[in-house]
């Protein structure tokens, strides 16, 4: 005896949700790892202030850039995860007012998907974030550099 063909389109249908739900989760574990980086990144500088290093002055523009692209990367990243959070409310509304519908026997309503607006503007962010975040960090390991061959001078 063989399966229905809905059983079929229903399985594929379940693999293809679950394959998103772990697409959706590994981006939000990315998302977070990166802004607990950049925030830790921006700490340990904060932690050099706090103690009254003297930094050579070749190295304030480069620790000012870094402090400026580590910030934004935190807010984009920031908006990434807001972004996440609003497209999926909305298609959870969607899919709301679907269940209702055919729940009450109407028929169903014509609305489709969440606009690609919002997968847009988590990719724009996301990777903005990404750029923001590897130039911060690249600052802060020049400024290091520099910092480092004015204290030991071996390194230069």
């Amino acid at each position: 005896m063989s399966t229905p063909p809905h059983t079929d389109v229903n399985s594929h249908i379940d693999r293809h949700n679950e394959s998103q739900e772990k697409v959706v989760a590994r981006a939000q574990d990315l998302v977070k790892t990166l802004l607990l980086l950049s925030g830790g990144a921006l700490a340990v500088c904060a932690n050099f202030f706090s103690a009254k290093v003297v930094f050579p002055v070749t190295t304030v523009i480069p620790v000012q850039l870094a402090w400026v692209f580590l910030t934004a990367a935190i807010i984009l990243f920031g908006v990434v995860l807001t972004l996440l959070l609003g497209r999926d409310y909305v298609f959870g509304e969607i899919v709301g007012r679907q269940m209702e519908a055919w729940k009450n026997g109407k028929p169903d309503p014509d609305e489709g998907d969440p606009s690609k607006l919002w997968d847009w503007g988590m990719w724009g962010a996301g990777l903005l974030g990404l750029l923001a975040f590897a130039t911060g960090m690249g600052c802060f390991t020049y400024a290091a550099w520099i910092f480092l061959n004015t204290q030991i001078p071996m390194i230069s």
